[in-house]
């Protein structure tokens, strides 16, 4: 991974500020301009990050990775960044990061009854994101800071919209960022979300089956299948209790009596 020091742009001349505020009309700014990283370039590739050779070379990448893939834990947009916490951030026009939840933390989630989204212009925490899901509340950790420019309305009457939809319509709210470098350091991205994935689908065999162990005395009559990974559907058929050690493990939340704002 590069690391971007504190006087990066130190030699450069005051006057270019100026310059890389001047877009030609018809072009776009990087993402990565847009951001303060550098100090000017135009996008040439029409925002598909993906597969361009400057951001994955920022990025510390040096191979091209298909767009979406599917691993144990479920499915990857790649040009996403993920968060230990089962969120996910895009980088998008103007440097706005657009977050949402990934496939896994939906499939643990399981359906969703109802979202709470923060206000317009308010600045995001962990418990700006409410989700009432298997008889709990969840806080979201988001993967980034910032201050919300648009959420997602309609999540308001379809909730389950992020359980069908989490990379594409289910997504949850559109902000400003202010230390966009500094978080997108410290998230997964390309192979590195593959394999994290991966190791989340383990992570969760081990506790259902720790959980499972040490109710055996409750005569549960439940077993992993063949191969020592659950299926999501599996978690619909465990006890609450078993659940909600799940939902405290993937999304660290802390299960509170706090009513659910409507």
């Amino acid at each position: 991974m590069i690391h971007l020091g504190k006087n990066l742009f130190e030699r450069i001349p005051e006057r270019l500020d100026v310059y890389r505020k001047t877009v030609p009309d018809g072009e776009n700014e990087c993402v990565w301009a847009e951001a303060g990283v550098v100090p000017y370039k135009l996008c040439d590739s029409h925002f598909d990050c993906t597969n361009c050779s400057f951001d994955i070379v920022m990025r510390g990448g040096n191979e091209l990775i298909p767009r979406r893939i599917s691993s144990s834990g479920g499915k990857l947009c790649t040009h996403r960044f993920y968060h230990h916490c089962h969120t996910w951030a895009q980088v998008e026009e103007n440097a706005y990061i657009r977050i949402g939840i990934d496939d896994f933390g939906q499939n643990i989630l399981g359906p969703i009854e109802k979202i709470c989204l923060p206000l317009k212009d308010e600045k995001i925490g962990k418990k700006s994101i409410r989700i009432k899901a298997r008889g709990s509340i969840v806080s979201l950790v988001p993967p980034v800071e910032g201050y919300v420019q648009e959420v997602n309305d309609d999540l308001i009457n379809q909730p389950q919209l992020a359980n069908k939809s989490p990379y594409g319509n289910g997504w949850l709210v559109l902000l400003r960022p202010t230390m966009l470098v500094k978080n997108l350091k410290k998230l997964f991205y390309g192979t590195a979300a593959i394999q994290w994935f991966d190791v989340e689908m383990y992570r969760l065999a081990a506790l259902i089956t720790s959980e499972l162990n040490s109710r055996m005395d409750e005569k549960l009559g439940m077993t992993l299948p063949d191969g020592g990974l659950p299926d999501f559907a599996m978690l619909n058929e465990l006890p609450p209790s078993i659940t909600k050690r799940v939902l405290e493990q993937f999304f660290l939340y802390s299960h509170t009596k706090d009513k659910f704002k409507d």
